[in-house]
C-alpha cells in the first residue's frame, strides 16, 4: 500500500508540474502575440511616415530608366539633325 501512496503522490506531483508548465506556456503565447502585435503596429507607423518600400523603389527606378533613355535618343535625334543642318549649310 505505501509503494501504492508513493506512485500516487509522484503522479499528483507531475500533474501539477504540467499544470504550471501549461499556465507557462500559455503565457509564453500570449507573449508572442503581443510581439506579432508590435511587428502591426511598427509596418503601420512606417506605412504612416510614407517610406519606401521595395517596390516603390523598383517601380520608381523604372520611371527614370524610361526618362532617361527618351531624353537620350532625344539628344541623338537633335544632335544628328543639327550635323545634317551644318553639312547643308557649309554645302
Amino acid at each position: 500500500m505505501d509503494n501504492l501512496e508513493l506512485k500516487i503522490k509522484e503522479l499528483e506531483m507531475k500533474i501539477e508540474e504540467l499544470e504550471s508548465q501549461q499556465e507557462n506556456f500559455q503565457e509564453t503565447v500570449q507573449s508572442q502575440l503581443d510581439n506579432n502585435d508590435v511587428r502591426t503596429l511598427m509596418e503601420q507607423m512606417l506605412d504612416e511616415k510614407d517610406f519606401v518600400t521595395a517596390p516603390d523603389m523598383e517601380q520608381s527606378l523604372s520611371k527614370s530608366q524610361v526618362q532617361l533613355i527618351k531624353w537620350i535618343v532625344g539628344t541623338g535625334i537633335s544632335s544628328i539633325s543639327i550635323i545634317i543642318a551644318l553639312f547643308e549649310f557649309l554645302k
